[in-house]
């Protein structure tokens, strides 16, 4: 049986979500060229930073190919096949530049050591590319702790939209109301909205009690499913939608990702205008205290929404086709294409699917008892895998779906909570009776 190196494993899988960010926009359908290859031309000049801190510069045959593999293949097939070098320069990334400056602006007291702890969570560099001393006196030397900002690029900012409904979905997160909790304590909520860019359309809203990727994954997923796939999305730069989880998603399902630039939210205007008309409408003139738990929140929430999205908007009073709210503009793209074909899959197997792209994944050793934890859970693993280290994939919101993927041997094996007082009535053959 052939092994999977898991470290390899991880930087081949980052290696493949980059070659996907260059080829999104065709994937996608948004690419502002004629053709694919005036686009891929256009691109071949611009260089490239990789996981190993290098820039370097790839020529449009090799995105055509790139092209190629990925829609025969998936994700895995843009993942290199030989294993990678080991050695990495110790250098910030410019995503990682970025993280630093937003830090800095929003806890002016923040150190360099609790700096460097942030990033690497978020997984900007791993333990060993970027020391903490890199990071400290890269704060010193750019001048943000005297509040100077990363320079702005001059760019013209003008009113945009896209042309269809689904081309492209912003997300955001809002700070909102305190409610009794289930417990009977008062505790901060946030609000985690999707909207259609061109129907301004809300297709996913929920309150929760954290602000984090799970949570935001979970209104996502339920958009893609009641509405379909958005072409591109366009997000935050903040650690609930800027992390490897995120991006894998995005690459499995064929979106192209778009993260605003630090102090710049006309980027995504419209899902900030939605939350300015929620909290005009209704959080401003109201306390909180007659929810008792999340879900009664959420119930008045999707009696907003539905209305919201059923009432005239000031944006679309000039709509040429006098579609004047937001479902009347959506449905009026999307009547007759139902989500599923959004995402070029058959009814049948477009919930199996989309399950599939919302799975995490990460590297765990297999312990000597067959086991491996997962959020403090216990899952039995086939016992030939003892000692190594394997890809385990799984829902992190019910722990239900848990699989172990070896891409060695593809081979998916379903993992099952570990059951000790049932695996010890077990008869095994390393024991005598």
């Amino acid at each position: 049986m052939k092994k999977t190196d898991p470290e390899s494993y991880e930087r081949r899988r980052e290696i493949a979500t980059i070659k996907f960010s260059l080829i999104a926009p065709v994937v996608a359908g948004t690419l502002g060229d004629e053709t694919a290859t005036g686009y891929f031309r256009r691109i071949a000049s611009n260089s490239v930073r990789m996981p190993d801190g290098n820039d370097r510069i790839y020529s449009w045959q090799t995105l055509s190919y790139w092209l190629h593999l990925y829609r025969k293949g998936g994700l895995d097939a843009l993942m290199p096949r030989e294993r990678l070098d080991k050695g990495v320069p110790r250098r910030l990334s410019e995503e990682a530049t970025r993280r630093i400056a937003e830090l800095v602006e929003q806890f002016p007291k923040i150190t360099g050591t609790l700096v460097w702890d942030r990033l690497h969570e978020e997984g900007l560099f791993d333990d060993c590319s970027v020391s903490v001393d890199t990071v400290q006196r890269y704060i010193s030397s750019s001048g943000l702790r005297n509040g100077k900002l990363p320079p702005m690029s001059g760019k013209e900012i003008r009113a945009w939209e896209f042309a269809h409904a689904c081309d492209g979905y912003e997300a955001d997160t809002a700070h909102t109301l305190y409610i009794r909790n289930e417990d009977g304590e008062y505790v901060k909520t946030y609000l985690i909205a999707i909207i259609d860019d061109h129907s301004r359309m809300i297709v996913g809203a929920r309150f929760f009690y954290s602000d984090n990727a799970v949570n935001f994954q979970k209104v996502w997923k339920s958009a893609v499913m009641r509405y379909g796939r958005s072409r591109t999305l366009i997000l935050d730069n903040g650690s609930s939608y800027r992390n490897g989880s995120t991006k894998l998603i995005a690459s499995r399902l064929g979106t192209r990702l778009v993260y605003c630039r630090p102090y710049t939210p006309q980027g995504k205007a419209k899902i900030e205008r939605f939350f300015l008309s929620i909290r005009n409408s209704w959080l401003n003139a109201d306390d909180g205290s007659s929810y008792h738990g999340i879900d009664e929140l959420n119930e008045r929430l999707d009696q907003w929404v539905a209305e919201y999205n059923l009432r005239e908007h000031s944006a679309l009073r000039d709509d040429e086709y006098d579609n004047h709210t937001p479902m009347q503009r959506f449905m009026y793209d999307m009547k007759d294409i139902e989500p599923h074909r959004t995402c070029n899959k058959q009814a049948g197997e477009f919930q199996g699917w989309l399950d599939d792209c919302f799975l995490h994944e990460e590297i765990r050793r297999v312990n000597g008892d067959s086991t491996v934890r997962i959020r403090q859970t216990d899952f039995d693993v086939p016992s030939q895998y003892i000692g190594s280290r394997v890809v385990v994939r799984y829902d992190p919101s019910t722990l239900e779906n848990v699989y172990l993927d070896d891409p060695a041997n593809k081979a998916r094996y379903r993992l099952k909570r570990t059951d000790r007082v049932e695996n010890g009535r077990t008869k095994r053959t390393e024991m005598y009776y």
